[in-house]
């Protein structure tokens, strides 16, 4: 609907669905987008030989990825998923997926807690946080981690002026790459403009560079979206 008022978010193209609301308007403006990587060989000869037990998924993208590339050189794994997106990709061509209560990096670990005497392969994006590697690392588990897309900043994408303009009421950072971005684009300024995020690792993220942020959310966008909406229609601001 047309308020006047907007909120901004920063999901790449290729992941944002528009989501109804009631009381605010949804500006997204991708700060990343996001690259398939070509089929490699080598993993597949990897996952052979490797033969790991459980697959994890931290994006509906990379499952995408993963189920159109490497599922068929796996014999039979679990799977552990980031969120009920990523679960519900896997659920069309394996039954045993795992979702953590806490749909973030420490929710995917503490799943994995039970798959240490087993190998562990993660498909992910080359901007993938250090929180699963640095920990499994720590913990001498073994674990094969694949890239099989990339998170490219964009250019020139008119978040400054979009942000500061007065009817703007905040911004929704869905990650920690896009949180870094937003603050080489706009500063330390926000205007007391509400800054909400996606996922701990995001808002810690946000918290490091000098935000307040206002909420956080799991990994499920369109859920974030009607909180925030919620929001604003208790505020008053929007009539």
């Amino acid at each position: 609907m047309d308020t006047s008022k907007y909120i901004i978010t920063t999901r790449p193209g290729i992941k944002f669905k528009p989501v109804k609301t009631q009381c605010i308007d949804i500006l997204n403006i991708p700060l990343t987008s996001i690259q398939a990587r070509n089929f490699d060989e080598n993993i597949g000869k990897e996952l052979i030989q490797a033969k790991p037990g459980v697959i994890v998924l931290t994006s509906s993208f990379g499952a995408m990825e993963f189920f159109k590339n490497y599922y068929k050189f796996t014999v039979n794994p679990d799977f552990v998923a980031i969120g009920e997106k990523t679960a519900g990709i896997i659920r069309k061509y394996a039954g045993n997926v795992k979702v953590p209560t806490v749909k973030d990096s420490y929710g995917v670990l503490d799943l994995l807690s039970g798959y240490e005497n087993t190998d562990i392969a993660l498909f992910r994006s080359n901007e993938s946080n250090n929180i699963i590697r640095e920990s499994l690392t720590r913990r001498g588990v073994k674990y094969h981690e694949y890239h099989v897309y990339d998170v490219i900043q964009l250019e020139n994408t008119g978040l400054k002026d979009s942000f500061l303009s007065s009817s703007c009421n905040g911004i929704l950072v869905t990650s920690s790459m896009e949180a870094r971005i937003f603050r080489e684009t706009i500063g330390t300024y926000t205007g007391g403009k509400k800054i909400y995020s996606i996922g701990k690792i995001t808002t810690s993220t946000l918290e490091s560079l000098g935000y307040k942020v206002s909420l956080t959310g799991n990994s499920d966008f369109e859920a974030m979206i009607e909180k925030i909406d919620k929001e604003n229609c208790n505020s008053g601001e929007w009539i």
